[in-house]
């Protein structure tokens, strides 16, 4: 049915005046100043921050209902060169319409686009938000307060584009170094004073791209009475890939050597400014090189900033692949930190990445490895200025090797370390048994002192029925540098000592004992034949010789004299022994330098100089003295040789390898005492002026005397084959 006239009209009126409402309610935020309300919300602002307050431009929104603020900046204090402490491209306020008219203001959600919050500490120490920390530990405000706060409910706050730094310009004097928390977004719901907080929290930090960390809980409610901190606060944490390095400027051991990428995940649940339980997962991944070594593992801690300590319930980690626990606290984290702690390995445990632990990486040899199974121990109390570290390892079938070749075995060790401040780390390492570099040994005591990489080791051990001591200076901190070394033998069987240290078989027995010091760059045999110099001194008694055929080419010397003076030489000549050995020593050059080499035995005694040559090479010269009861054993015609005391002296050279050298008698000398003893048995013979003149002709320069000509042809004949010395049992 048409529309009357009269219900036209008003359906026109009516439509008009919905349309001037339309256009009212979409032109009121710009026809409706809220110049008025931005002062009074910026002097709000600037009495409670304390802080010049600074609102761009102010409007009013209509759907949904509330404000929006632009270019919102809070400024610093003076004294900070940083303009903002916070600030914010855009910011919306949105409100609930009827609890307004309750003249209550509820808060639906509070939006930051752009917003930026920068920390500043001073060249002095001084932060920026030191009043706001400072108030976060005083008490709540009274009852009275509370209730008249309650009547401001925010539902929600939302956070995008958000900015953290630490501008600090107190760590490196004259220099200003940031540490940022970038791309972070934000939401905050069910804030209230009753009711606790939720967030979730999504953010950059320590790396370069995408966001790496998340933080999502419950913050709240507040206490009704006690401090604002003490509000509970539950949440999981998640930071993968953290690049420690970037740290360094606030971490000293960060500096020298990235630590590599860090990652933690975990919960926490406590008060937010009071006591925080932690447990999570911890993973270390070093770049390639690093001295730091991998780590992963769990730990389970309680943080209680404002009381400044860090309590560590067992908390295990595989560190270098080591497993480890480590249990105790840390007091006064505010200031100079004091730690009661314990680090153990749950049981016996591989050895073999023992030297990739932190304050042993990269300061051993390289290619040294370790080998066996170990419990250690290490506790750790006292100041961090004066830290008094003590540590035990026990280990079973532990071996030491150095470029692959083994140099140290012992089915079973043990070892402590102590340490106390800056000074030295010292300990003592002992075995019952084992081997160093295939000698055996029994009851090794080895004291050692360790300051930044400066290694000094004293060990001593029962040796081949004797003992051996030795001082060991080495700086493995600095390449090439020179090494010191200091060796005592005491009554040690020599022949097994050279054997199961060298290649060299057979070549020396009997006791010895002296001392020597050696400087060289680097301990290895390379170095010490190319670089070592040093002196001592050596004595052996029960000396044997066994590849210096030195008597038995006396005796063959003395046979060539007998078949032409006309005397024997007797057998035991061949296998007279010297009973001590004793000289000094001189390495300088690759060769061991002994220049006055003494030998002595009941009826024969030697001088000698010369070297041998650490290439397993002798060159000597000397005499060889027979005494008056071997010159007697050579019959009436020995007198004839001897010299004015009744002794026989022969110059000798040997010459060659260890194995095998070459002895000679100087043969000139052997003629001449040929010729002596013919001239005088002659002439005693004949007797008389006859006698006197046919020792005369024989004795003389030897053209006339054919027997010396045979005597020399003797001395050239190849020597018999030595009859063998039975080696002792």
């Amino acid at each position: 049915m048409p529309l009357s006239r009269t219900t036209r009209r008003l359906a026109i009126a009516a439509a008009c005046v919905v349309g001037a409402l339309v256009l009212l309610v979409l032109l009121l935020p710009r026809l409706v100043s809220l110049d008025a309300t931005r002062a009074r919300v910026i002097a709000a602002a600037e009495a409670s921050l304390h802080r010049k307050v600074e609102i761009g431009r102010m409007r009013l929104r209509l759907f949904p209902l509330g404000a929006g603020l632009d270019g919102v900046a809070v400024r610093n204090k003076t004294g900070f060169e940083t303009p903002a402490l916070l600030s914010a491209d855009r910011v919306y306020v949105d409100v609930a319409f009827w609890p307004l008219l309750s003249k209550r203001v509820e808060v639906r959600r509070i939006v930051l686009d752009g917003a930026a919050i920068t920390v500043e500490r001073s060249e002095s120490g001084a932060l920026n938000v030191d009043d706001f920390l400072s108030a976060g530990r005083r008490e709540s405000a009274p009852a009275t307060q509370t209730a008249s706060l309650a009547a401001l409910l925010v539902s929600r706050i939302e956070i995008d584009r958000g900015k953290a730094a630490f501008v600090d310009r107190k760590t490196s004097p004259g220099k200003t170094v940031t540490l940022a928390i970038e791309d972070l977004t934000a939401r905050l719901s069910d804030i209230g004073p009753t009711t606790p907080a939720r967030f979730d929290i999504a953010a950059r930090f320590l790396a370069d791209k995408g966001r790496n960390l998340t933080l999502k809980g419950t913050l709240g409610p507040p206490p009704s009475s006690g401090p604002v901190g003490a509000a509970p606060l539950a949440a999981e944490f998640s930071a993968k890939g953290l690049a420690l390095g970037r740290l360094a400027p606030w971490v000293v051991a960060f500096r020298a050597d990235d630590p590599g990428a860090l990652s933690v995940d975990g919960k926490v649940t406590g008060k937010a400014l009071g006591a925080l339980s932690i447990a999570g997962r911890v993973a270390l991944d070093p770049p390639a090189g690093a001295k730091m070594p991998a780590v992963d593992g769990t730990v389970n801690a309680t943080l209680d900033w404002p009381k400044g300590t860090l309590v560590f319930e067992k908390s295990l980690f595989d560190v270098a692949e080591l497993p480890l626990s480590i249990e105790g606290r840390i007091d006064d984290l505010h200031g100079a930190m004091r730690a009661d702690l314990r680090v153990a390995t749950p049981g016996e445990v591989g050895l073999d990445h023992v030297t990739g632990l932190p304050g042993v990486a990269g300061r051993f040899p390289e290619g040294l490895k370790l080998a066996g199974r170990a419990r250690l121990e290490i506790l750790a109390r006292g100041p961090s200025s004066d830290l008094d570290l003590r540590g035990s390892v026990e280990a079973s079938a532990l071996g030491v090797a150095l470029d692959g070749k083994p140099t140290f075995e012992a089915p079973s060790a043990s070892a402590s370390l102590e340490s106390k401040g800056a000074a030295p780390i010292t300990g003592r390492v002992a075995a019952p048994s084992g081997k160093v570099q295939n000698v055996a040994f029994q009851n090794l005591r080895a004291d050692w002192t360790w300051q930044k990489g400066a290694l000094t080791l004293s060990p001593a051990a029962d040796v081949f029925g004797g003992t051996l001591s030795a001082r060991v200076d080495t700086d493995f901190s600095r390449a090439g540098s020179e090494s010191h070394l200091a060796l005592e033998a005491s009554g040690v069987q020599a022949q097994p000592l050279v054997e199961s240290s060298t290649t060299v078989r057979d070549v020396v027995s009997g006791r010895l004992d002296g001392k020597i010091t050696i400087a060289s760059r680097g301990l290895s045999w390379d170095a010490v034949s190319k670089t070592g110099k040093g002196n001592g001194h050596v004595s052996l008694t029960d000396a044997d010789l066994r590849t210096v055929k030195l008597m038995p080419e006396v005796a063959r010397s003395l046979a060539a004299i007998g078949q032409v003076a006309g005397f024997s030489v007797p057998p035991s000549l061949e296998s007279t022994k010297f009973s001590t050995l004793q000289t000094s020593l001189v390495l300088a050059d690759g060769r061991v330098t002994t220049p006055d080499l003494e030998l002595t035995g009941r009826d024969v005694s030697a001088s000698a100089k010369g070297s041998i040559g650490l290439d397993k090479t002798l060159s000597y010269e000397g005499n060889v003295v027979l005494g008056p009861a071997v010159v007697k054993s050579l019959g009436t015609t020995g007198r004839y040789v001897a010299d004015s005391s009744g002794r026989l002296p022969l110059p000798f050279h040997a010459t060659g390898s260890l194995a095998a050298p070459k002895v000679s008698i100087d043969e000139s000398v052997v003629v001449d005492l040929g010729r002596r003893a013919l001239a005088k048995s002659a002439g005693e013979r004949l007797g008389g002026a006859a006698g006197q003149a046919l020792g005369q002709t024989l004795g003389g320069d030897g053209k006339a005397a054919g027997a010396v000509d045979v005597l020399q042809q003797l001395l050239r004949a190849p020597a018999p084959t030595p009859t063998p010395t039975p080696r002792p049992r």
